[in-house]
């Protein structure tokens, strides 16, 4: 039992040592970049030595992958949760809102520049996964839009959620690349009004006017 309690607190104390660097690792390449954070960095500010880290990450690479799998889950669940109780004309109104503010626009992160370049082949798996995710949402959102008389009958679920999120993919490759954080506000907005006139039926055009008027 006494050789238990150790084992379970080595354990407990690793997983808080490994969740240490994960979060300073975050936070550091948040605010200066990815390729400007070095391991030493990371070390430095938690106090411990460079064996210790790479006992957790072999590799910046393996933490770089680390953090992008813990976004992605971040931003699944997110969407999941301002999802919960509201019908599709609801989320469609509130897209149309972020888009007109501009307010995706400032939450573009801006370590996705120094991914692409310096970290080619996690930035490509990272917006693998996330299609795959996007699609995954897509296909939920377009077929309760059906059900509930927003989008139009006709509407192919399947093949516009693989679409949709294709181009999602497409942009954020693109984008990356852009430095006139205007063409971001661009996109955002006709991507917008795309859906709006092209997926939604009259019906729900009508619903949806009604809403925000």
């Amino acid at each position: 039992m006494h050789i238990w309690h150790i084992f379970c607190t080595f354990a407990a104390e690793m997983e808080n040592t490994r969740e240490n660097i994960i979060q300073c690792a975050s936070e550091k390449m948040r605010v200066a970049g990815i390729r400007s954070v070095s391991i030493d960095d990371i070390c430095r500010d938690l106090g411990i030595s460079k064996k210790t880290f790479y006992v957790y990450f072999e590799t910046k690479d393996l933490l770089i992958d680390e953090l992008l799998h813990r976004k992605e889950q971040v931003l699944y669940d997110d969407v999941v949760r301002q999802s919960k109780g509201k019908s599709i004309a609801d989320l469609l109104i509130h897209s149309m809102q972020i888009a007109k503010s501009g307010q995706d626009v400032r939450q573009m992160p801006s370590l996705y520049y120094d991914l692409k370049k310096y970290y080619p082949k996690q930035f490509d798996a990272h917006l693998q996964r996330l299609e795959k995710r996007n699609q995954e949402l897509l296909t939920r959102f377009l077929t309760r839009g059906k059900q509930e008389n927003i989008f139009r009958e006709d509407l192919d679920v399947e093949l516009t959620s693989i679409l949709l999120a294709k181009l999602h993919q497409n942009m954020l490759n693109k984008l990356t690349t852009a430095k006139d954080k205007n063409l971001v506000a661009r996109v955002s907005k006709y991507g917008v009004d795309l859906i709006f006139r092209g997926l939604i039926s009259e019906e729900g055009k009508r619903t949806i006017n009604e809403m925000m008027n």
